[in-house]
């Protein structure tokens, strides 16, 4: 038999309670930051997945609850390095003071 939506939440929450009773956590809301809000909002809307927050939460629970060896990888992911263009410094510095977005040429 199907669990319903209710049931289904219920096990979410208690196999999240588990996995922060395991790490020794406590459940608190996630604070993230302006840029992080936005880029997942962005995500969410491409994908159409509105749940972003509660996905960032239980990936970070999961990783912090898994074994050195398996949370090792991400800790070493290549992390492109980006170069601020003085092109696009300019254009930051513009939409700052005017809060238009100017195209530089």
């Amino acid at each position: 038999m199907a669990k319903s939506n209710a049931q289904l939440q219920k096990d979410k929450r208690a196999k999240e309670k588990a996995l922060l009773d395991r790490i020794g956590a406590e459940k608190r809301s996630l604070i993230v930051s302006k840029a992080l809000d936005d880029a997942l909002q962005v995500l969410g809307e491409r994908h159409g997945f509105e749940e972003w927050q509660e996905t960032v939460s239980t990936f970070m629970i999961n990783l912090a609850a898994a074994p050195a060896e398996e949370s090792e990888r991400f800790v070493k992911m290549s992390r492109p390095k980006i170069v601020v263009k003085d092109k696009w410094s300019r254009q930051l510095e513009a939409f700052a003071a005017t809060g238009t977005e100017h195209i530089l040429d």
